[in-house]
């Protein structure tokens, strides 16, 4: 891992910040997806009911912003400690995806 990236960055700050809290015990992995989901849903949880389109007025947007780095947060712990690379395995699945899915105009 390159510790200058800014994804190894925020792994780091995430680490310190749980570690100050002794928060560790509670991050199984099994949380962390949970925890995920929980945030997905609170994420849909704005648009439900409404078709929100944008450009999104600055309340939206920050519950937005909030909700979408809340499900980032525990993406890169359950990464962090599962031993996944993220920006490969990202990078992976496109390749698998471009593999799988042909584009339409060809």
């Amino acid at each position: 891992m390159n510790s200058n990236s800014p994804i190894d960055r925020l792994i780091h700050e995430l680490r310190a910040f749980r570690d100050e809290r002794d928060w560790a015990q509670f991050h199984s992995p099994r949380n962390l997806a949970g925890s995920i989901c929980i945030e997905a849903a609170e994420l849909l949880e704005i648009f439900q009911w409404a078709d929100l389109k944008p450009p999104f007025n600055e309340e939206i947007r920050t519950r937005l912003r909030d909700e979408i780095a809340d499900v980032a947060i525990y993406l890169l712990l359950l990464s962090d400690q599962v031993e996944v690379d993220l920006i490969e395995a990202v990078n992976d699945k496109i390749s698998k995806n471009r593999d799988r899915f042909k584009p339409s105009h060809k």
